[in-house]
């Protein structure tokens, strides 16, 4: 399947319970890798974390 731009694709991902939302405030550089290192060990969803302390933008990552 196609999407058109990331949102589609996050949303559509969401849907189907590949994506979970983290809307704690985490740390780019201390928690998101540890975080998506722990969920990709066991083989977990997608993560779109809501509330990066210091960015401006959500973050996604494990998409594929």
């Amino acid at each position: 399947m196609g999407y058109r731009n990331l949102r589609e694709c996050i949303t559509d991902l969401e849907r189907h319970r590949y994506l979970v939302r983290v809307d704690a405030d985490v740390d780019a550089r201390l928690e998101i890798a540890e975080i998506h290192r722990r969920v990709c060990a066991m083989g977990g969803p997608a993560l779109l974390f809501t509330r990066v302390k210091g960015c401006r933008f959500p973050v996604a990552c494990n998409l594929f």
